[in-house]
């Protein structure tokens, strides 16, 4: 699959990396619009509910569900990856690629059980390798992208 346009490859680890659930991202290959959807609207759209029953603001999200679902010449393609990138992975990864012994064992331990998130970055913060951790994550999401594209066949613009 060739598309005539690339996608922005920051709009897509965008998408990642707010994973937001009840969400799903669709690139038309043909324009390299990403588009998110949240739940609600993709249901209106099968369910072919009237657009009047909506507020204004979410019409234009039912109507281009509709166009995804009528998608007869495969324009759009289900870019919803947030189930292909573990962030918990990527958080311990992260933590075996410091220098500093004590800082890894306390972070190990920040993952551990619940809160781990929240502890992970209250923990980052306080040994100030906050800074290398967003650029391992996005580096991580990057990398996982242009794989996910290649495969598909989706050129992206840097």
């Amino acid at each position: 699959m060739k598309n005539n346009k690339p996608v922005k490859l920051d709009e897509l680890v965008s998408e990642i990396e707010l994973q937001i659930d009840d969400t799903f991202t669709f690139i038309n290959i043909k324009t390299g619009e990403v588009i998110t959807l949240m739940r609600e609207e993709i249901g209106a759209a099968e369910d072919e509910k009237p657009l009047e029953k909506f507020p204004e603001w979410q019409r234009e999200n039912i109507e281009k569900a509709i166009m995804i679902f009528e998608d007869e010449d495969e324009e759009y393609v289900d870019f919803t990856l947030r189930n292909d990138f573990n962030e918990y992975e990527t958080m311990e990864e992260f933590i075996g690629t410091l220098k500093d012994q004590n800082v890894r064992e306390e972070l190990y331990e920040a993952i551990q059980g619940r809160g781990a998130f929240r502890r992970f970055k209250d923990g980052i913060v306080e040994n100030d390798v906050d800074k290398q951790w967003y650029k391992y994550k996005e580096s991580k999401i990057r990398k996982l992208v242009i794989e996910w594209c290649k495969e598909q066949g989706i050129e992206i613009q840097e």
